[in-house]
């Protein structure tokens, strides 16, 4: 699939078209390992966790600085969240709910994600859910 076609010029000056792929074309191409599979999720998960902050934050109407001075750290520390710099921790994750107001629920079963309340948040995208296997 061409993603796009752009113009390029040779040593000459003539022109030349150059087509170019689509990263999603590139990657259904590539056949992962198992652990670039996995490291592929974990990245996944930490982007997901990336949104969630932000999004919760900017509903919240508080800046960096405000939430970081709730949860008792820095705003750098806040723009690492949002930025996927970081792998949340529980302790991170109960601060952010408590920051916020709100409530922190982690469930461990078969089928969670299948539980209609359990996915209307995630459409919502007030949760995450991993799948591990």
């Amino acid at each position: 699939m061409v993603c796009c076609i752009g113009l390029g010029l040779t040593g000459s000056g003539a022109a030349r078209l150059i087509e170019r792929t689509a990263w999603s074309e590139l990657k259904k191409q590539r056949h992962l390992t198992t652990e670039g599979r996995a490291a592929y999720e974990d990245e996944a998960r930490i982007a997901a966790f990336r949104a969630l902050v932000y999004r919760l934050r900017t509903e919240a109407g508080l800046t960096q600085s405000e939430l970081a001075g709730r949860m008792g750290t820095t705003q750098s520390a806040i723009a690492r969240m949002e930025g996927g710099g970081t792998r949340p921790t529980l302790e991170t994750l109960e601060k952010l709910a408590t920051a916020l107001g709100g409530e922190l629920i982690v469930g461990v079963g078969e089928h969670l994600s299948e539980n209609r309340s359990i996915a209307k948040l995630v459409r919502e995208g007030r949760a995450v859910v991993r799948k591990v296997s």
